[in-house]
C-alpha cells in the first residue's frame, strides 16, 4: 500500500477539522516521537554536484517500498532517483499526524531552538494569543507549534530558505511510524535494466544525520512516555505567528 504524506498547505482546514472540535485552539500537543521517512528525488548528477533538492506531490514516505513505487510511477528513459531516509519530529496533536523535517540540509532542524531566540516576531506579524517561548512541551496549541517551524520564526538561529527546505507533511492515512534511532541513516539509488524491469537499487553512503532532530526529542521530554502506535493528528493553521 502506498503510503505517501502530504505538505500541511494541502490541509482543507474547514473540511478536515476533527467534527468535534469547535475550537481550532483545543487541538494540543499531546505527544512527540522521532521517526524517519523515506524522502524520493531524482535528477542524472543530483548526488555529487550542488543541485538543489526539490520537493515533489508525493516525494515523502512513511516506508521504503512505497518510496520504490512513487520512483517507478515518476519513471522515463535516463532517470536517475535516489531515496534517503530523512530524520522528522512526528507531533501527535488531533485527529491527524504532523511531521516536520528539512530538505537540502545536512542535519535536518539543526537550526531550530526548542526555546524563543528572541521577542520579537518577523515584520508585519503579531504573536499568536497565549504565544509560548517553547511549543515542544504537553499541552501546546499545535498551531502555535506548526507555526514556530516556519522559516522566519522566531526560533531559528537564522531564517530558514523559504522554499525547498523546512517541510511540514500530514496523512490522512494510519501508519506505523518507524522509529529513528543513533544507527547511520541509509540511502539507495535507482539503475535501469530496462523498461520492462523493475528499477534496480543499489545502496550509497547517506549525507545526512539525524543528531538535530534527536536532540530537539530529548529536550521535549516526551522521550519518557510511552508511545501510541497508529499515530493521527491534525491541526489548523493560523496566520498569525508564535
Amino acid at each position: 500500500m502506498d503510503s505517501a504524506f502530504r505538505r500541511i498547505e494541502d490541509l482543507k482546514f474547514d473540511g478536515i477539522l476533527d467534527p468535534d472540535v469547535k475550537d481550532p485552539e483545543e487541538l494540543r500537543l499531546r505527544g512527540i516521537r522521532a521517526v524517519k521517512i523515506y524522502y524520493c528525488f531524482y535528477g542524472r548528477n543530483a548526488w555529487h554536484s550542488t543541485w538543489v533538492q526539490k520537493y515533489y506531490i508525493d516525494c515523502m514516505h512513511s516506508n521504503l517500498d512505497s518510496a520504490k513505487r512513487f520512483a517507478e510511477r515518476n519513471r522515463v528513459q535516463g532517470s536517475v532517483f535516489y531515496i534517503e531516509e530523512l530524520p522528522a519530529l512526528l507531533l501527535d496533536g488531533g485527529s491527524y499526524p504532523v511531521l516536520v523535517t528539512q530538505i537540502n540540509e545536512r542535519c535536518p532542524l539543526r537550526e531550530y531552538s526548542a526555546k524563543a531566540l528572541r521577542e520579537d516576531v518577523s515584520i508585519e506579524s503579531e504573536k499568536i494569543e497565549g504565544y509560548r517561548n517553547n511549543y515542544l512541551t504537553f499541552g501546546s496549541p499545535l498551531n502555535g507549534v506548526i507555526l514556530s517551524f516556519e522559516y522566519n520564526s522566531r526560533f531559528w538561529k537564522t531564517q530558514q530558505p523559504w522554499k525547498n527546505s523546512v517541510i511540514l507533511l500530514y496523512t490522512e492515512t494510519e501508519f506505523e511510524p518507524v522509529e529513528l534511532k543513533t544507527t547511520k541513516l541509509k540511502a539507495w539509488k535507482s539503475s535501469s535494466l530496462g523498461k520492462d524491469y523493475y528499477l534496480s537499487w543499489s545502496p550509497i553512503k547517506s549525507r545526512v544525520s539525524q543528531s538535530s532532530v534527536i536532540r530537539l526529542f530529548n529536550q521535549s521530554g516526551f522521550n519518557k512516555k510511552k508511545p501510541n502506535n497508529g499515530l493521527q493528528g491534525t491541526s489548523s493553521l493560523s496566520r498569525r505567528r508564535p
